[in-house]
């Protein structure tokens, strides 16, 4: 409790923009060089590392959308996908010369200015192009970089919601309520409830009771999964991809991710059912 009680402080921080506080803070610590997640412990006062700690803790569960990109670091903010850039291209990221720089100090809409200290192998190529046609069309602008909480549905940190989660660890069950809170008939409530706890009759499933010939995908003849089925083979990422846009919410692709979203966003009881008619679809 207290970490999530001293995480709220980071909270105030993004919020009272002006404040004196604030301005002292930034200047005695460096805390915009480039966030408050990078800032030095080293000098501070308890208090003020007690802070940093929970800052490290809580920064998992902050996402930024692209302002100036002067408050963003490229590669250790979440800013593209469900997770850093580092985490994606983790090749890439341990042969960077440079770590903790921000978005626009490597990226001017057309260039992306990041040196190696090694030559690279066919997939860290085939990562590096990835990387830039994921970031091709991000235009930084001359409004600030804004951070959200990805843990509730207005995108402000609460303690509730972040001791939820140190208090479940992760651990699905705590998500797994929401299927039976979803306005649709019992069946697809049973059918999600099994799907979320990877008991559906996948083919790999099928497999660890019967020899099964054919363990592959109908769609695309790769191996067949829950986490596949529903989110990894083209047909599904393609019909996902559609759903999104028409909703203009991205919720996750995978099943945890899924959960999270719906149990985040209870509110929002449309999208819930349109997911749902989706996974039952498929």
């Amino acid at each position: 409790m207290n970490l999530c009680l001293l995480a709220s402080w980071i909270k105030r921080y993004f919020l009272d923009e002006g404040k004196i506080w604030k301005q002292i803070i930034d200047a005695k610590y460096r805390t915009r060089s480039p966030n408050i997640f990078t800032c030095p412990s080293n000098g501070a006062s308890p208090f003020w590392k007690g802070i940093l700690w929970a800052a490290k803790a809580t920064s998992v569960g902050y996402s930024w959308t692209v302002g100036n990109g002067k408050s963003i670091r490229f590669w250790e903010d979440q800013w593209i996908g469900h997770t850093t850039l580092a985490t994606q291209y983790w090749d890439l990221y341990t042969v960077a010369n440079d770590h903790n720089i921000s978005i626009s100090e490597v990226w001017d809409g057309t260039n992306l200015k990041i040196t190696f200290r090694r030559c690279f192998t066919q997939k860290m190529l085939a990562d590096w192009n990835d990387l830039f046609s994921r970031i091709i069309n991000i235009n930084l602008n001359d409004r600030e970089d804004t951070i959200h909480w990805n843990y509730e549905a207005k995108g402000v940190y609460t303690v509730k919601s972040f001791y939820n989660i140190v208090n479940f660890r992760g651990v699905r069950p705590g998500n797994l309520t929401v299927i039976w809170n979803i306005n649709v008939p019992l069946r697809i409530q049973i059918f999600l409830w099994l799907m979320a706890k990877n008991k559906l009759l996948t083919r790999d499933n099928l497999q660890k009771r019967q020899q099964v010939e054919d363990a592959t995908c109908l769609f695309c003849g790769e191996s067949e999964s829950i986490e596949h089925l529903f989110f990894g083979c083209v047909v599904a990422i393609e019909l996902w991809r559609v759903i999104f846009d028409i909703s203009n919410k991205q919720a996750g692709m995978s099943v945890d991710d899924m959960l999270a979203w719906w149990f985040n966003h209870k509110n929002h009881s449309a999208d819930c059912l349109l997911h749902s008619a989706v996974f039952w679809t498929l």
